[in-house]
């Protein structure tokens, strides 16, 4: 599982279990970090499994979605940048990405525009 928590900004950290219900453990360490990005707070991440590695998608309090290789161990913290940048519809913010496929189309779901304000959306990929 990976999670927002905040220290010193918010950050992205994750967490296992044996079997998801019990004994949950938690790494006080990191998984992503905001600086190399060039933000203060990340968010709404998501694991995403391609190519044979594991990614977190996640994004930024500029508004943008980006992605981190992350690894299959969680070892890396290989930041890849942005992948989702706001169209005019979105009204200047992205966050919370989720993916998944239909009859061999990709699509991703997100959060577009404002706090409190703002909707579900989805993209195809091309």
């Amino acid at each position: 599982m990976v999670f927002t928590g905040v220290r010193g900004g918010r950050r992205i950290f994750y967490g296992w279990s044996p079997n998801g219900r019990d004994d949950w453990q938690f790494s006080p360490t990191p998984l992503v970090n905001p600086e190399p990005d060039g933000v203060t707070d990340i968010s709404g991440p998501t694991p995403v499994k391609r190519n044979g590695t594991t990614y977190v998608a996640y994004h930024g309090n500029d508004g943008r979605m980006r992605l981190t290789e992350v690894g299959n161990a969680f070892d890396r913290e290989t930041h890849l940048g942005v992948f989702h940048a706001p169209i005019a519809s979105d009204r200047g913010r992205l966050a919370a990405p989720s993916f998944g496929s239909e009859g061999g189309t990709d699509y991703m779901f997100y959060e577009a525009g404002p706090r409190w304000n703002a909707r579900i959306c989805i993209a195809r990929a091309v």
